[in-house]
């Protein structure tokens, strides 16, 4: 199937036009997926963060191409342009929270650092009971009662809430370490550019020495920004950056292995066997077989 056949949604099941007003839209698992018959097909989201939490039921996820399961205790973040899918488990209890992009330039302003951590999905496994995923439980309730609601300052709460939520991933992003001071230096606004410079760039495989030149600095001062900030190297953006194009092409379109790596920019298919064996475990064609 050819990778235009991945539709983008606001919300699963409605039209990009269908944007909803407000700074968080919140609502139970149950209430979308049992319309269809709890399973998810492949989509993705323009500008939209999606927040999940799994409080009972389970199931799995693929996100990217790469599948996992889902349990009670599940906190799931999806960034903006993700491809996921979800096969859910008939009657799974939780929450699913949407924010668009924009209602959050308040958070990422005052904390830089967050919008590095929320930039790739993630999920996140604890015992249901555990403080932190009650936290979350309860903070997903409450903001699901003030959006049914029609209370004073409505919208004022919800990008609240939003923030809130947004807070409580950008936290378990980094393993709950403290996060609630203002970075004291640009290695955050640092990582964030690189990210973002990458995104555009990925597919010409620019050497660390053209984005380390074009952001102002020096390779080590970036790859210890990215290892401080995100815990892996400059290099390892790079990488991940392509695998994850990668495996999307592999389960989501019928593109042969030769045009998947011209497409990625590599000028030869072996190499590109090469790179995906050695970062995946499988070859592009044993990956796309298991998918």
């Amino acid at each position: 199937m050819p990778a235009t056949s991945v539709p983008a949604y606001w919300l699963y099941g409605e039209r990009l036009t269908d944007r909803f007003p407000d700074a968080l839209h919140i609502e139970p698992i149950v209430a979308r997926s049992a319309l269809h018959g709890w399973t998810i097909q492949p989509h993705f989201h323009h500008q939209l963060f999606q927040f999940f939490l799994i409080v009972g039921g389970g199931g799995q996820t693929r996100i990217d191409g790469r599948d996992h399961p889902l349990a009670p205790g599940s906190a799931l973040l999806l960034p903006p342009a993700t491809i996921h899918e979800f096969h859910f488990i008939v009657g799974t209890e939780g929450f699913v929270a949407s924010v668009a992009e924009t209602s959050l330039k308040r958070l990422f302003n005052v904390e830089p650092e967050a919008r590095s951590l929320l930039g790739a999905p993630a999920l996140l496994q604890a015992a249901p009971d555990e403080a932190q995923m009650q936290a979350l439980a309860t903070l997903m309730q409450l903001a699901m009662s003030e959006f049914g609601a029609n209370r004073a300052n409505r919208e004022f709460a919800l990008a609240a809430y939003a923030d809130l939520i947004a807070s409580w991933f950008s936290r378990a992003a980094r393993g709950l370490r403290a996060s609630g001071e203002p970075a004291k230096d640009g290695r955050a606004g640092l990582v964030r550019r690189f990210i973002e410079r990458v995104e555009t760039r990925f597919q010409s495989h620019e050497q660390l020495t053209e984005h380390a030149r074009a952001l102002g600095v020096s390779v080590p001062h970036l790859s210890r920004s990215c290892r401080q900030v995100l815990g892996h190297s400059a290099a390892r953006v790079l990488q991940d950056r392509l695998m994850i194009e990668a495996r999307r092409d592999l389960v989501y379109t019928s593109l042969t292995i030769a045009q998947i790596s011209f497409r990625l920019g590599f000028s030869d298919p072996a190499y590109f066997s090469r790179f995906f064996a050695k970062r995946a475990g499988l070859s592009p064609s044993d990956y796309r077989a298991r998918a």
